[in-house]
């Protein structure tokens, strides 16, 4: 169990940690678990979670130091190995002592934000993208309790699970090397960001990332069969064995990548009520992280 994470991506979801995993994955001193994303060990994740396709996130959680150290068996010399599991965030009251327990404090921890408005519509488009979601955005913000009672995932807390601040401070109060990375400036610059990160994680900086695929991207797939076919897991295992992955990159830029899905627009009485909602978390993180987030209160 020597292989075990000196650095962990701990959230936000829908804020591009899809992206990140797989651009960090191409150098060649940061190591990155090649099974899944997720470890799903350090949030303590109950299972038995009942919402519409939630049974499959139950295979995927690793209970023991033992499975999840199992993760990580690959690895040589890299110098930073990682765990980007998003729902760290949210788990934090769980996951934080778990994390010291058995990484240490030392261990580097990296959160990337998103706009809380945003991101909660994110969310939702995801599931409505994979059929998951039959209600709509406003339908699912006042479900939320009733979900989480009936043991839905937490992913389907779109507004709940936005509540940045604690989450944050908990982790900067708790660990010594604590980055914070806006989604903006990672959409906007990511060859900057992953140069910054790589310095953070202390590897190579200059390191050419290519970033010109945006994975896991929410919204309203243009062609709703293409995109199916494309993200099934049969697929997915035959192109990885037989087909070049430059082809591969080829074909999902073409048939599903971010230019091939719609994204419709929030209603604008929700997004106001919205930044209402979040207004008090969000000049409260501002202060805490000293990075403008103005932008997030926009109308």
């Amino acid at each position: 169990m020597n292989n075990l994470p000196n650095f962990l991506v701990v959230g936000a979801s829908k804020s591009g940690t899809s992206s990140l995993y797989h651009y960090l994955n191409q150098h060649p001193n940061i190591f990155l678990s090649k099974i899944q994303k997720e470890g799903r060990y350090f949030s303590q994740m109950k299972g038995g979670y009942r919402g519409p396709g939630d049974e499959r996130i139950d295979d995927s959680i690793h209970r023991t130091l033992e499975d999840y150290s199992k993760l990580f068996a690959a690895v040589k010399a890299e110098k930073a190995i990682g765990d980007i599991s998003p729902e760290m965030l949210y788990f934090y009251e769980k996951g934080i002592p778990k994390i010291k327990a058995e990484l240490g404090e030392k261990v580097k921890i990296i959160i990337i934000l998103r706009s809380p408005i945003e991101r909660a519509f994110s969310a939702y488009l995801h599931f409505k993208r994979d059929k998951r979601e039959e209600r709509t955005f406003e339908e699912g913000l006042q479900l939320e309790e009733e979900r989480l009672k009936n043991d839905w995932i937490w992913a389907w807390q779109y507004k709940n699970s936005g509540l940045y601040y604690k989450q944050v401070k908990s982790y900067i109060d708790n660990f010594k090397e604590v980055k914070v990375i806006l989604f903006d400036d990672f959409k906007n610059n990511p060859d900057t960001v992953l140069s910054e990160i790589a310095e953070f994680l202390e590897v190579e900086s200059e390191f050419k990332f290519d970033t010109s695929y945006k994975y896991n991207v929410s919204g309203a797939p243009k062609n709703q069969l293409i995109y199916e076919l494309e993200n099934s897991r049969k697929l997915i295992v035959f192109l990885k064995r037989f087909v070049p992955q430059s082809l591969v990159k080829f074909v999902r830029n073409r048939f599903t990548g971010e230019k091939q899905m719609v994204k419709p627009e929030m209603d604008k009485n929700t997004k106001a009520a919205l930044i209402d909602f979040f207004r008090a978390d969000i000049l409260k993180l501002q202060q805490l992280i000293g990075k403008d987030l103005s932008h997030w209160l926009d109308g």
